[in-house]
Parts: structure tokens; C-alpha cells; sequence
């Protein structure tokens, strides 16, 4: 076994160890509805419209679970939907004040535990850790886009 075998062989022990736990609670906490929210958040600050269509594009899953989450959060008083009137077969997303500040505090929150992971594992192997993250991101992002990864 070569070095990358190693390497992907360690990535799937990693993965599926219980440290994952933690990983996989974050995905699941909330079914994407704190990602959709920081996405109205921004897309807020700048004035810009959203359609549902554009937030499956982004989070790459479907229009149905999207539909979903957007119905969840619309529940909660955090977005709002309308149909747009310079195109009647869209329909406008936004965020809502009590969003806003669901976004920010989360958001706050999650900071504050990174701050804490990063000082626990110390300045070098932090800025090391988000220098290789990048580099596997963005190794993704190509390789999607060329169609040569598929998940």
C-alpha cells in the first residue's frame, strides 16, 4: 500500500470512528436549516433575491428537501416566502428578523468552539489544518467541475 492508499485508508478509519459524532450532529442538527439561513443572511445584507431553486444549486440536494427545510423555517417565523411579482412562477425567499438573529447566534456560537478546538490544538497545527482544508476543497471544487467527482 502506497502512501495516498494510506492516507485515504486512515481518512475512512477517521470517519468512521465515533469522533464523528460530532461531525455528523452538526450535519444533522437542524436538517440544513442553519446553512440556509446564513445563505438568506448574506444574500440579505446584499440586497439580493433568493428562489428556493438557487439554495438547491448551492447545498446540492434537492428542490423537495430544500421545499422542506424552507417550510420548517417559515414554521419557526424564521424565513418568508412570496411569490415574486415580476415573475409569478418564482417564488421569493427571505429572512426574517427572528432568522437574523438565529443566524448570528449560532453563528457566534460555533465561533467560540472553534476558537477553543483551534487554541486546543495550538497556532502552528491550526493554521496547518486550515491551509490542507483548503487545499482539499478546492481539489474537490476542480474536480467537480470537471465532472471527475461524484458524490
Amino acid at each position: 500500500m502506497n502512501k495516498i492508499e494510506e492516507a485515504v485508508a486512515s481518512l475512512g478509519d477517521i470517519m468512521s470512528s465515533s469522533r464523528v459524532n460530532m461531525i455528523e450532529h452538526m450535519s444533522r442538527n437542524g436538517k440544513g436549516e442553519l446553512f440556509i439561513l446564513k445563505y438568506l443572511y448574506d444574500k440579505d445584507t446584499n440586497g439580493t433575491d433568493v428562489i428556493p431553486s438557487e439554495i438547491s444549486n448551492v447545498m446540492h440536494v434537492s428542490t423537495t428537501r430544500i421545499s422542506a427545510a424552507l417550510g420548517a423555517l417559515e414554521k419557526k417565523g424564521q424565513v418568508h416566502r412570496e411569490i415574486d411579482t415580476n415573475n409569478r412562477r418564482n417564488i421569493l425567499v427571505t429572512i426574517t428578523e427572528e432568522g437574523r438573529k438565529r443566524t448570528v447566534s449560532e453563528m457566534k456560537k460555533i465561533q467560540e468552539q472553534m476558537v477553543n478546538v483551534f487554541t486546543q490544538m495550538g497556532e502552528h497545527e491550526a493554521v496547518e489544518f486550515i491551509r490542507l482544508l483548503n487545499l482539499l476543497f478546492n481539489t474537490v471544487d476542480k474536480m467537480y467541475v470537471n465532472n471527475e467527482f461524484d458524490i
